[in-house]
């Protein structure tokens, strides 16, 4: 397993996929967060939307993921990551890619990688 260093808000919401912890989400979301996950084709806005659909989400998926890198440009920390779970395709790589204004994470572009691990 690869080590990589994340802000303290990006690692709190990494670390919620795998424990599926929406309580952690209070703790480094702002509460007008935006998400887009393009894979599933879905605009989340609001921290409980935010929650609700990562709760279906890893209830569903039984979601476990392990960062795998992490590269910081122009402001946006882009973060990969191996997801496995209950879902087709799994084991697949993510792309993540933070914006993170005084300390608190405010949109999220979840971008599903082609490739298959």
């Amino acid at each position: 397993m690869m080590t990589v260093k994340l802000t303290a808000p990006i690692q709190t919401y990494m670390d919620s996929i795998n424990g599926n912890d929406l309580t952690a989400i209070d703790r480094c979301m702002a509460v007008d967060v935006h998400v887009h996950d393009i894979g599933e084709k879905k605009h989340i806005n609001g921290i409980e939307a935010v929650k609700k659909w990562r709760g279906g989400s890893n209830n569903e998926f039984q979601l476990k993921s392990e960062v795998t890198a992490v590269e910081e440009n122009h402001g946006i920390t882009a973060v990969t990551s191996i997801t496995r779970g209950n879902f087709p395709g799994s084991p697949q790589i993510f792309y993540y890619h933070f914006s993170v204004e005084d300390g608190l994470i405010t949109n999220i572009e979840i971008v599903p990688g082609k490739e298959n691990v």
